[in-house]
């Protein structure tokens, strides 16, 4: 065969190597089977007031969500800011068991969107406590999101998350008592609307119906 001869055939070989390869049939990428994607949320609208009241005549009033500039929970987000932890979502219940016959013991706050979604508030101390520095395995100090500290500034962070996290522990208000309990989600994205509140006053067994209080 002449020389001149093999073009045809290389321009052909060439054009089949550069088509387009059709897209074979089979599943789209996504989940793995039985998982299940995290619902989609909107930031909170304008914070409402609401209200619950136990069968022992205990009154526990929040404004939901409570705003991170709040002066209840001012100083905590500023050590969450500078402990460079994710951000949260606070509530601020105010407990009155002026008339209760039980001491109150403010579990948590849960709040259901349209799509069955649980947003759950618990003590702000256990997010205070996964903030602070700890000292791990390689000799070093560690903030919770795992970055480093020295030494210096892992102490002066500690004592401030010890502060911190020993004036918001106690839950428990007594019989005839009052006071203001700061509780905190990690789910920083609450929705748009909620459609069932729930006040857990005595731990995870017993639910009360919160309401709107306007």
């Amino acid at each position: 065969m002449k020389p001149h001869s093999l073009l045809p055939v290389l321009v052909l070989v060439l054009a089949s190597c550069t088509a387009p390869v059709p897209a074979r049939d089979g599943p789209s990428l996504g989940p793995a089977s039985g998982t299940v994607a995290a619902p989609s949320s909107q930031e909170a609208r304008a914070p409402l007031p609401y209200r619950a009241t136990t069968g022992t005549g205990a009154e526990i009033s929040f404004l939901l969500p409570t705003s991170a500039a709040d002066p209840a929970v001012a100083a905590i987000e500023a050590y969450r800011v500078k402990a460079g932890a994710a951000p949260v979502s606070y509530l601020v219940a105010e407990v009155d068991n002026s008339n209760g016959t039980v001491p109150v013991n403010l579990y948590s706050v849960s709040v259901f969107d349209a799509g069955g979604h649980r947003f759950t508030f618990s003590s702000v101390a256990d997010a205070i406590h996964s903030w602070g520095p700890t000292y791990s395995y390689d000799f070093g100090w560690r903030m919770g999101d795992g970055s480093a500290v020295d030494e210096a500034a892992a102490g002066t962070l500690k004592r401030e998350a010890t502060g911190l996290h020993s004036a918001n522990v106690n839950t428990t208000v007594d019989v005839a008592g009052q006071t203001r309990v700061v509780l905190a989600s990690y789910d920083a994205r609450l929705p748009a609307g909620f459609v069932r509140v729930i006040v857990q006053p005595f731990g995870m067994d017993v639910e009360v119906e919160a309401a709107p209080a306007s």
